[in-house]
C-alpha cells in the first residue's frame, strides 16, 4: 500500500502558523512567528498576508501584531455540529457543573489524542487553562486513559510502542508497565483519574460514553488538587458515573 503524501508545503506552513497562534494567549508580532517556527520572514510574512486576506489571521495594523481570525470561530461552529455526541451530553455537562461547581470537559478520540470539544468553566475564580480545540496526550489525562482502558492489550501496547511516555507532571505514569495495570484497575472501577500525570496541582476524574461498544466521547472533571477532599473526590465519581447513565440511556435509545 503507498504511503499517503501531504500536497502542498505551503499548506503545512500556514497550519503551523495557525497551531502556534492558537497557543498564544497574547497577539504576537512577525519576528516572534517566524523565530518560533524558524522559518523565513519573507515566507511567513507572505503567508500570514494570505491567512489574513481569508480572514483566517487578523492584524492589527496599528501594533503589526496577529492574532487568529473570525473566520474560524465558524468553522469551529460548524465542526461542533458534526459532533451529535455535544447535543445529547451538553444538558447534563451544564447540571453536572451547577452541582459539582468544577470545570467540565468532553472530549473526543482523534489521531491517538483527546479533543476537547465542550468545557464547562469551573465556579470559581480559578480557570483552567484548558480550552475547546486543544488536545492531550492519552497516556497522561484522565479522558486519555479512560478511552485506553476501552481498548484491547494489542491495541493498546501497540499505541505504545509508538509513542514516548514523556514526564507532563510530577506524577506522570512513564513505564508502559505500570501504565498497562493502571488501566486495569480503570476497566475494573469504571473511571480514570488522573492525579498530577497531565499538570501539577490538577486532579481529574473522566468516564467514557458509549454507543453500543463504540467509545463516543469521554467527560472529565478537573479541579486544583487544594480544592479537593476526599469526600468531594468520592461525590465526583458518583456523579459522573449517573451522568454516563444517563447520556448512555439517550445516545442508546
Amino acid at each position: 500500500m503507498t504511503e499517503s503524501k501531504p500536497y502542498g508545503t505551503v499548506i503545512l506552513r500556514a497550519k503551523q502558523i495557525l497551531d502556534f497562534l492558537e497557543h498564544e494567549d497574547q497577539p504576537v508580532n512577525l519576528q516572534t512567528i517566524y523565530t518560533s517556527l524558524n522559518t523565513s520572514k519573507s515566507t511567513v510574512l507572505k503567508i500570514l498576508n494570505t491567512l489574513c486576506l481569508v480572514d483566517y489571521v487578523s492584524r492589527d495594523e496599528e501594533t503589526k501584531r496577529y492574532t487568529l481570525g473570525t473566520k474560524l470561530i465558524r468553522y469551529g461552529e460548524a465542526a461542533k455540529k458534526s459532533f451529535s455526541i455535544i447535543s445529547v451530553a451538553e444538558p447534563y455537562l451544564i447540571e453536572l457543573n451547577d452541582k459539582i461547581g468544577e470545570t467540565v470537559h468532553l472530549g473526543a478520540y482523534n489521531r491517538e489524542r483527546i479533543i476537547y470539544i465542550k468545557k464547562l468553566n469551573a465556579k470559581s475564580r480559578i480557570i483552567l487553562r484548558s480550552q475547546v480545540g486543544h488536545s492531550v496526550d492519552l497516556y497522561c489525562s484522565a479522558m486519555g486513559k479512560a478511552y485506553l482502558a476501552e481498548q484491547s492489550e494489542e491495541w493498546v501496547r501497540a499505541y505504545l510502542s509508538r509513542v514516548q511516555l514523556e514526564k507532563k507532571a510530577k506524577n506522570t505514569i512513564s513505564n508502559q508497565e505500570h501504565l498497562l495495570q493502571d488501566l486495569l484497575q480503570i476497566r475494573e472501577k469504571g473511571y480514570a483519574i488522573d492525579d498530577q500525570e497531565n499538570e501539577d496541582d490538577i486532579y481529574c476524574v473522566a468516564v467514557t460514553l458509549k454507543h453500543g461498544r463504540t467509545v463516543e466521547g469521554m467527560i472529565s472533571i478537573s479541579s486544583p488538587v487544594f480544592r479537593l477532599s476526599e469526600e468531594k473526590k468520592n461525590g465526583i465519581v458518583v456523579a459522573l458515573q449517573q451522568v454516563k447513565q444517563a447520556i448512555e440511556h439517550k445516545l442508546n435509545d
